[in-house]
């Protein structure tokens, strides 16, 4: 459900969604980040898996990553869901957390 207006409906910090590694930008480096997250044996999960879900349908899997890459390099396609480019919180409600994110400005 959609939860839009209420700050606490979907709980976590504020995050910008589509920079899963944190870095403060949406680049490259966070759907490579997705997928090593996913598919590396080892490699760091997101801090803030609310931000690594791209396409906010409630899961970080495969789709997130494409999502990221198509929105970064197929022009008109659409960008990461909001909370996106600015910082916010999840409006919508799903398993997924944000435990931490860097500061938003």
């Amino acid at each position: 459900p959609d939860c839009s207006g209420d700050p606490v409906c979907g709980g976590g910090s504020a995050f910008v969604r589509g920079d899963a590694n944190g870095d403060g930008a949406f680049d490259i480096s966070d759907p490579v980040f997705s997928l090593a997250a996913l598919f590396i044996f080892m490699s760091p999960a997101p801090q803030c898996v609310d931000s690594a879900d791209t396409n906010d349908d409630g899961a970080f899997d495969i789709s997130d990553p494409v999502y990221s890459l198509a929105a970064l390099f197929i022009p008109l396609s659409p960008p990461p869901v909001a909370p996106h480019p600015d910082c916010g919180v999840d409006t919508t409600v799903d398993s997924l957390d944000c435990v931490s994110f860097p500061p938003c400005p």
